[in-house]
Formats: C-alpha cells, structure tokens, sequence
C-alpha cells in the first residue's frame, strides 16, 4: 500500500484532520481498501463519532492492492504529522509482506528544494479489535449551510460562558444559547446569513449539546470554508465537511439528556 499528497491545500487538510482525532481516542483506526481511505473513531466518552470517507482519487497517488486494517497510537501519529507541511510530499507506506507491524511515513522534498532534508519515520502498529457502527441514512428536522468561520468562532464565544449549546431553530431564525453562573449568552443568526436552510413550515426546534465536545473535537476552520449542520430531536447532530473528490469528513454528536 502506498500513497502520496503533493498539493498542499489538501496536506493542510490531511494534516488538521488527524490533528483533530488525537482528541478522540488513544488510537487511529484506518482502513486502507482499493477505491478509499476510510476512518471512523468514537471518543472516549461515546458523545462523539468521527466518520471520515476520503476517496483514492483525492490523493496525488494511491495503490491499495489489498485491504489494509492500521491502527496506531494517535498522539504519536499527530507529534509526526507535525513535520509534514515543512516538505512537498506527504507519503504513507504498509508493506503487505515484510515488516507487518510497522506504518511508514515519510517526508519529501522536490529535487529542486535544496538545502532541505526529507524525514522518513516508522510507526509500530496498536493491536485493537474494534468493529465499525453501520450509520443510517435519516431525515433530519433541520439542515443548513454555514460559513465555517462564522461557525466555529462563534461556538467560541458561547463555550466562554457555559458548557452547553442551546439551539432553537424555526423558518425565521437560528438561535444559540449558552449560560454560565453569572452570564447568559443569546447569538442570533438570521436566516438570510446562511448558505442554504430547510425546516418544515412551522416547526420549531430546541436541542441541546456538550459545547466542550463541540469545540475540542468537531469545530475546524481547516477542513472547508462551509459546513454542513443537520439537527433533529431524535438523532446525534451532524457535521459535514465537503473535501472534494466526492470525499467527505462527517462528526455526530449526541444530545444532552434534559430532565424534566
């Protein structure tokens, strides 16, 4: 198995996502198969599922003859990928014959860089036996487009005064609150600011989340310039992020439990 990222958009990408998932669980389980690279994760605490679909056509190169199954150590892995936007080339190695228990990551440069060094790293494998969780296609209460930006920095300023997200949503208006001993926080985000909005005419929506599990794990100004939110009172929140190439990054968050 091999495969190789040259453009660099994409490797700051690459490299902000398994960022983000050394916050999730002790490990990375990726599945290398002949058409994808596909990555599912649950955190710790079971409120938060990380399902990732990233194609072969994405990457600059990929050859996958066999399925491949990895794990490894995913603060490990995220100290490596630290190096990787110094270089051009962003290389993963497994040799399906020799040396089984090592991952291969590698470095480079173009031969016209001088005075750079390329870096070629080995990572033992993690032995964990872990079964992906089937996800239904569901219909949501409410779907919506927002600038990722916006999103993130205003899930900032809520996290600031409470641990909780509010959310009500209805045809007019998006609302967000979170509360703190002293202070209560209210964003208003008008329809109109939204890329895209779908709620059934005259429903009204109101669910709550963890905010700290939002922010830590989910919200990413690096993944795309949108995303796309899906609420409902029956489901885990969904996030989206389109990377192109039909490939996707998806993060589902379950509800707070409100006591009556």
């Amino acid at each position: 198995m091999r495969l190789t990222l040259e453009n660099k958009s994409k490797q700051e990408i690459f490299v902000a996502l398994f960022q983000l998932l050394k916050n999730w669980s002790s490990y990375i389980n990726m599945h290398f198969e002949k058409e994808r690279l596909y990555i599912q994760s649950m955190d710790k605490s079971h409120i938060c599922l990380a399902d990732i679909e990233i194609k072969s056509k994405w990457f600059s190169e990929y050859t996958c003859d066999l399925n491949n199954k990895i794990a490894v150590d995913s603060t490990h892995f995220a100290i490596l990928m630290n190096y990787a936007l110094k270089h051009d080339i962003i290389e993963f190695k497994f040799e399906d014959d020799n040396d089984v228990d090592k991952f291969y990551i590698n470095f480079l440069n173009g031969k016209e860089k001088k005075g750079a060094f390329n870096h070629f790293f080995e990572l033992p494998l993690v032995d964990v036996d872990d079964e992906n969780l089937g996800i239904p296609s569901v219909d949501y209460d409410v779907d919506f487009t927002i600038d990722t930006k916006k999103f993130v920095e205003v899930l900032s300023e809520l996290n600031t005064f409470g641990q909780d997200l509010n959310i009500i949503c209805n045809e007019n208006i998006i609302e967000l609150n979170s509360s703190g001993e002293n202070t209560k926080l209210k964003v208003n985000i008008p329809i109109d600011d939204l890329n895209e909005f779908a709620i059934a005419e005259g429903d009204e929506l109101n669910v709550s989340f963890s905010l700290n599990h939002l922010c830590k794990m989910c919200a990413s100004v690096k993944l795309g310039a949108t995303v796309d939110v899906s609420l409902s009172s029956e489901y885990p929140m969904s996030l989206k992020y389109n990377l192109g190439d039909d490939s996707i990054v998806a993060f589902y968050i379950a509800p707070k439990v409100v006591n009556d």
